[in-house]
């Protein structure tokens, strides 16, 4: 069966979100951390900016699935296949989780180091507040870790959005 998923979508061109929760760490291993940068709401969801950094061994584990994505990308195509090779997120909201697809990503892979920003849309404003982040990415030796997040006040965003000319 077919895991439910987050889509990847742009974050709105003519707003700024509202940041509800600042930076924190996800998952720590040796040689590799995954960390949120902070979370912007919107009024129609939430923006999720994370950054992977790595070095040693796993820079190089890191950097060795950001090839072989790059490389087997295009050939898959296939919908339902998961399009990033590298950390994984699974987002509960609600109740519901799902595998959130990466949207906008940077990466670099030296030899000795590895750093990897993506962006995450989240197509809900959770109605507690509370947002549950599973990350993981065995394959370059980042065990799965979970933090559940109490964002700020989500009430009245349209009010306190601001909007570009």
């Amino acid at each position: 069966m077919p895991r439910l998923r987050w889509p990847s979508a742009p974050t709105p061109r003519d707003e700024l979100g509202v940041v509800v929760h600042g930076p924190v760490v996800l998952a720590r291993s040796p040689g590799i951390t995954a960390a949120l940068r902070h979370v912007l709401a919107h009024p129609d969801g939430l923006h999720l900016p994370l950054v992977v950094r790595a070095d040693g061994v796993q820079a190089e584990a890191a950097g060795r699935e950001l090839d072989r994505h790059r490389v087997t990308a295009p050939a898959r195509g296939a919908v339902g296949t998961d399009p990033w090779t590298g950390l994984l997120l699974t987002v509960g909201a609600d109740g519901e989780e799902r595998t959130a697809d990466p949207g906008r990503s940077h990466s670099s892979a030296r030899p000795d180091s590895f750093e990897s920003e993506t962006s995450y849309w989240i197509g809900r404003l959770p109605a507690d507040g509370r947002l549950r982040l599973t990350v993981s990415w065995p394959q370059a030796g980042l065990a799965e870790a979970t933090t559940v997040l109490q964002l700020d006040d989500l009430h009245e965003l349209p009010a306190r959005v601001v909007r570009l000319p």
